[in-house]
């Protein structure tokens, strides 16, 4: 007989469409495809250069969605007060350490407009929240930096640094002869509680101030600056999901103003994540698959000093 049960990504998809729209956010469907020469100069925010396109009927060369970001900042009609969409899609592109395109099943939400603190807090909690939803009770962790304070400091041989701090490469850091205040940064790691004094310490910037206001969530959120994205695009908070016995992340987020800026929207704040569902099927149904044959279900706990799970 047929298996008409839902496979995991897609159990957790309708949980996290429940979510979303219990706080508020909107439906948002999208076109699969868009023309090519829009993703073509935006290269540098799309986690992956390649684009697979196609030559519709009329001649004219279209790209296979590798975004959505993108596409509902492109299509959004109004930038007053705050729009709130959430999405469930499909995203092409090739991923990390991977050498073909796959098709990714993303689930998340975009805060658009005159954002305030309380809207930075809330799609916080969301994240964390998202992490809950498909954890099936195992540990998961937001790992939080910004990218504004980055940017503040770093003018120069900006790619090489962000590599470096992504890598927590101290050598590499002081071979670039970055401020004392970087190396300070890439070593800054730890709860809320502990970090934000040291943050303001070491800058003088209350940039992360906003953690505060999540106070019930602190024992699931990191502050790391090996958390980075690219500073043309990012300008504020950016983050990282993980969850225990996935090696790599499985949520990713920022808020991306200078994109908006980039895209016409002048003075206008943007702020998302997404949940790669794919990577979490994969594993779900690996872990199924273990737990069958009498393995455990969830292997230890990532613990490398790059992100993920972080062992008291």
């Amino acid at each position: 007989m047929p298996d008409y049960r839902l496979r995991p990504e897609e159990l957790a998809a309708l949980n996290l469409r429940s979510l979303y729209s219990d706080y508020g956010y909107s439906f948002y469907r999208m076109s699969r495809f868009e023309e090519y020469d829009f993703y073509a100069d935006k290269k540098d925010f799309l986690l992956s250069k390649n684009i697979l396109t196609f030559t519709d009927a009329d001649g004219k060369l279209m790209a296979l969605r590798p975004d959505v970001t993108l596409s509902i900042i492109r299509h959004i009609r109004s930038t007053e007060g705050v729009q709130k969409f959430f999405y469930d899609e499909k995203v092409y592109r090739v991923p990390r350490n991977a050498e073909n395109f796959h098709e990714i099943a993303q689930s998340g939400i975009e805060c658009i407009g005159n954002l305030s603190d309380d809207d930075v807090r809330e799609v916080l909690e969301l994240a964390v929240l998202s992490l809950h939803t498909i954890a099936d009770g195992r540990r998961c962790v937001l790992d939080v930096s910004h990218a504004g304070l980055i940017a503040s400091l770093v003018h120069e041989n900006r790619n090489d640094i962000l590599k470096c701090l992504a890598e927590k490469n101290i050598h590499g850091l002081k071979s670039l002869d970055v401020p004392e205040e970087v190396i300070a940064l890439a070593e800054l790691e730890g709860s809320p509680e502990s970090a934000l004094p040291k943050l303001r310490d070491i800058t003088g910037s209350h940039a992360l101030d906003v953690l505060s206001m999540l106070e019930k969530y602190h024992g699931e959120i990191h502050v790391d600056f090996s958390t980075v994205n690219s500073l043309n695009y990012y300008n504020g908070i950016v983050f990282s999901g993980y969850i225990e016995g996935i090696s790599e992340s499985i949520l990713s987020g920022g808020q991306y103003d200078n994109l908006m800026s980039m895209m016409g929207h002048k003075n206008v704040k943007g702020l998302g994540f997404a949940v790669n569902l794919s990577t979490y099927g994969d594993t779900a149904s690996q872990s199924a698959a273990h737990s069958v044959h009498g393995s455990p279900a969830h292997p230890p706990a990532k613990t490398s000093g790059k992100g993920g799970i972080h062992n008291a």
